[in-house]
């Protein structure tokens, strides 16, 4: 009898220790995800400092991608590559290439981190959007209250003032508005980025993975700016190296860290951690680029968040 109870309280002992161990490992990978936050928003706000330079997004892809050959080089990470699965990675780098341009673009037209940034990180409106008119999967009562919310505190996070006239300038192509068009498009891009990034990742090591997509990402960004004339961008690089690697580093681990916490954690839970991004965003724009930012912003961008919330928690 005195045994069973101690093999009982052992028994007990040993799950709650498991159950422990178990959600220290979850918060391992919710504390990746938020540093994954913090990092793209702290390269983003490089991006800002610099004026949305394209030589500057240009050398900090390039940095990430050396980064992460190495990495994958010294992991063995190139052996055994499912090769069939390659082309959806370049799908993905194509379109999250359009996300960093139209991000850049936005930044260009003079736009602040602490109101665009929150506009580029609205990828998870469409993908309900396009489950619906794409695989005719239909969207819950949820999902479409947090699509409305969304949608209006992305308005509010824009609009100088409150008013009608302000909200016709808006969605009738006015010029004062461009910046914010651009960063609505750049979360448009990312959304489709997301549906090749997800496809096929389960089949690679994240190293590897992360090898094909940045590497794929910079070669595209070249592409571009040898379309676009821009061919000076290495003297760029080399003369602000220092910079640019920074930034380089910064994006690799950002890209790392998410993905590893999406081998443990399902999407429908990381995606809305990560809109913690925009807090930090708005912090680094306020605390150094002294941009302002007042209470109705910050309340805009709250309900961004809590609709992005209900979107995930209706899916």
């Amino acid at each position: 009898m005195l045994r069973g109870t101690l093999l009982g309280h052992e028994g007990l002992i040993w799950e709650v220790s498991l159950y422990l161990r178990q959600s220290k490992m979850e918060i391992k990978y919710l504390f990746f995800i938020v540093l994954s936050s913090f990092l793209h928003a702290f390269y983003n706000f490089l991006m800002r400092k610099n004026g949305g330079d394209q030589y500057f997004l240009n050398g900090i892809f390039v940095s990430a991608a050396l980064i992460s050959i190495f990495s994958t080089l010294i992991s063995n990470g190139y052996s055994n590559i499912p090769w069939h699965n390659v082309p959806y990675i370049y799908g993905a780098s194509f379109f999250y290439i359009l996300y960093q341009i139209f991000v850049n673009k936005s930044y260009q037209r003079g736009g602040n981190i602490s109101t665009n940034y929150p506009l580029t990180v609205l990828s998870p409106l469409f993908i309900p959007i396009w489950a619906f008119f794409l695989l005719g999967e239909k969207i819950s009562v949820l999902t479409a209250i947090g699509i409305f919310i969304t949608v209006l505190g992305a308005i509010m996070v824009q609009i100088s003032k409150f008013s009608l006239s302000e909200l016709k300038k808006m969605f009738m192509l006015n010029k004062d508005y461009i910046g914010a068009r651009f960063a609505i498009t750049a979360s448009l891009m990312y959304s489709f980025g997301a549906i090749f990034d997800k496809y096929r990742i389960s089949t690679f090591l994240v190293t590897t993975y992360l090898s094909f997509i940045i590497s794929f990402m910079a070669m595209n960004m070249i592409i571009y700016m040898f379309f676009s004339q821009r061919l000076d961008f290495i003297k760029y690089t080399l003369i602000n190296w220092r910079i640019t690697f920074i930034g380089g580093l910064t994006l690799f681990f950002s890209f790392l860290f998410f993905r590893l916490a999406l081998q443990k954690i399902n999407v429908s839970i990381a995606v809305p951690i990560r809109q913690v991004s925009i807090i930090f965003a708005i912090l680094f724009g306020v605390a150094f680029l002294k941009e302002i930012f007042k209470f109705e912003k910050l309340v805009a961008v709250f309900i961004i968040l809590i609709g992005i919330i209900l979107i995930n928690i209706g899916l």
